[in-house]
């Protein structure tokens, strides 16, 4: 119950309302039952972590169980199997608080599912890393990158797999003959974050390679056919109207609507992850924009060309192959973890 108090500065205050009312809500949802309790980054305001969250519930509704997704809440979570799901989340660029408090909600034998691995730079990372994971169940990673960066840290088994969201589905809308794009702020990290978890060892004036970058994205647009630029999160749109003379589609925090908007361009430059994930699942023709080897290893899996941000890109694109197979592989995530940690 709320004082009257409390209710004369909501009224007065309506935008706190509503935030302290949907702050209850997910409150609520936390403590309602379930047997599988998932952890990650899904109400950061990124389109591709809210298509994961979604991705993990309704998989997981479909197979028969009772998911909850949480955030920072996982304190609230008394479910028997707990569930570290998806997105770049093994890493300790910024610290290893968030690193140990990911790894205690499945150091119980639980599992860690289509995660990308950065890596870990500290001592204290790799330790947290080989303390956390020893009593895992199942660990699957969404690229051989990933593996390849925890596999030093790590005994047990590591199974290569594919990013959860790719079961996902083209909602095939009509197309408008346009070319989509989607570029991010990039070059703003400390360079030894980006040489050592990104892989730009070879860069060494990052504020050339940002100014080289933004020529690049302009120069793209000028040649494009007909271009409109599809936000990922509100900071593209803020991006893009900073830097960019297109038309930029007004952000929205809907998988269901982004998805559209991919599966409606003809074309697909893509720079965040899950922008070439969604023209994959949409099988749209790409060209990608690696800008973290993530973005790389996906368009190697699915045969689209790819090019350093800062690099001289060419108009190229390539169509989407492997799909299909690319889907199996990602639906191998929830069969691994019902086998291991859900089934009697």
């Amino acid at each position: 119950m709320y004082s009257l108090e409390q209710i004369g500065k909501g009224l007065r205050r309506p935008a706190m309302a509503k935030r302290e009312i949907r702050q209850q809500y997910q409150q609520m949802q936390t403590v309602l039952p379930h047997d599988v309790g998932i952890q990650g980054s899904y109400r950061t305001g990124n389109i591709g972590d809210r298509a994961l969250g979604r991705t993990f519930s309704g998989q997981l509704t479909a197979m028969g169980y009772r998911p909850r997704t949480f955030g920072k809440n996982i304190e609230y979570s008394r479910a028997p199997v707990h569930v570290l799901g998806g997105g770049g989340v093994l890493h300790d660029w910024y610290g290893t608080d968030h690193l140990r408090r990911r790894l205690n909600f499945v150091s119980e034998g639980d599992a860690v599912i289509g995660v990308g691995v950065p890596g870990f730079k500290t001592d204290e990372g790799r330790e947290l890393i080989r303390s956390g994971l020893a009593n895992v169940e199942l660990v699957t990673v969404r690229d051989e990158w990933s593996r390849d960066r925890l596999a030093p840290h790590y005994d047990g088994d590591i199974h290569v797999t594919a990013c959860p969201t790719l079961i996902r589905h083209d909602p095939d809308v009509p197309s408008t003959g346009r070319t989509g794009v989607n570029f991010r702020r990039w070059f703003h990290l400390d360079p030894d974050v980006m040489s050592y978890y990104f892989d730009y060892d070879d860069v060494t004036d990052f504020d050339n390679a940002r100014e080289r970058y933004l020529e690049t994205i302009t120069r793209l647009c000028e040649e494009l056919d007909d271009p409109v630029f599809i936000p990922f999160h509100e900071k593209d749109e803020t991006f893009a109207h900073e830097h960019l003379d297109i038309e930029v589609l007004p952000y929205e925090f809907s998988v269901k609507k982004t998805l559209e908007r991919v599966s409606a361009v003809d074309r697909m430059v893509a720079t965040r992850y899950h922008s070439l994930v969604f023209a994959v699942i949409c099988e749209t023709p790409a060209l990608a924009i690696a800008y973290e080897p993530k973005v790389s290893s996906l368009a190697d899996r699915v045969g689209v060309p790819s090019y350093r941000p800062h690099t001289s890109i060419p108009v190229e694109f390539g169509s989407i192959a492997n799909r299909d197979e690319l889907r199996r592989t990602a639906e191998r995530n929830f069969r691994l973890l019902d086998d291991a940690c859900l089934s009697d």
